[in-house]
């Protein structure tokens, strides 16, 4: 099939499409559409982000709340051992008298008297008077009859307990006695005495001293 273009020459050229123009309609609707398609990635992946960080923002939040429950806790932590070392402050430095009386009525046998008991104290400086000690506390005693192994006997039974755990055993664990105020005992002083009325008139007096322990200045925690 033959055909023929009957048209003049000039309506011939307008009625085709200039390829420079159709280049440029084709080139600017691929622009659009990669325009767009960027456009809608670049949005969804803001969505996203903007999720995870609001999911980041909650995380720290909490994780802002538990430091401060924790911080919290460690304040509790701290107030419990200040008041624990006040207790042991005060236990460690301080002796109570009626619990040692107590304990001597126990521990001394019934052929011992105590005529008279004595405690001295070392105030703050003072350790030097009493070689390094924090005082002492002096019995001066009888011992029904003359038989000298009853001072030993009662000496023993003022100490009750055995040097080698006193030596070497912790402070903060050592054995509840009457002994553990004390760091040094010394031996019986005695004389022959004559008690009329007394079943047996010989008699033994003697003083016995126990140096104390010299008490620790408690610490004061900021």
């Amino acid at each position: 099939m033959i055909r023929i273009n009957l048209l003049p020459q000039e309506l011939q050229q307008a009625a085709r499409t200039p390829v420079k123009l159709f280049v440029t309609i084709v080139v600017g609707i691929i622009v659009v559409l990669l325009s767009a398609v960027s456009y809608g990635y670049l949005f969804f992946n803001t969505m996203v982000l903007a999720e995870r960080v609001e999911r980041k923002q909650e995380e720290v939040e909490h994780l802002k709340a538990n430091a401060a429950e924790v911080d919290s806790l460690l304040d509790d932590i701290q107030d419990y051992k200040q008041r624990e070392q006040a207790i042991i402050n005060i236990k460690t430095n301080r002796i109570l008298y009626s619990r040692k009386l107590d304990e001597l009525v126990q521990i001394t046998p019934k052929h011992i008297w105590i005529l008279q008991l004595r405690v001295r104290e070392a105030l703050k400086g003072e350790g030097a008077k009493f070689e390094e000690s924090g005082g002492y506390l002096e019995l001066a005693c009888v011992s029904s009859g003359k038989e000298v192994n009853q001072l030993t006997n009662f000496r023993t039974r003022l100490k009750n307990v055995d040097e080698f755990y006193t030596n070497f055993i912790d402070e903060p664990i050592r054995m509840e006695n009457f002994y553990n105020d004390f760091i040094n005992i010394t031996r019986p002083e005695w004389q022959l005495v004559m008690l009329d009325k007394f079943k047996d008139p010989h008699n033994l007096k003697f003083t016995v001293r126990l140096d104390l322990r010299m008490l620790e200045e408690p610490e004061i925690e900021s």
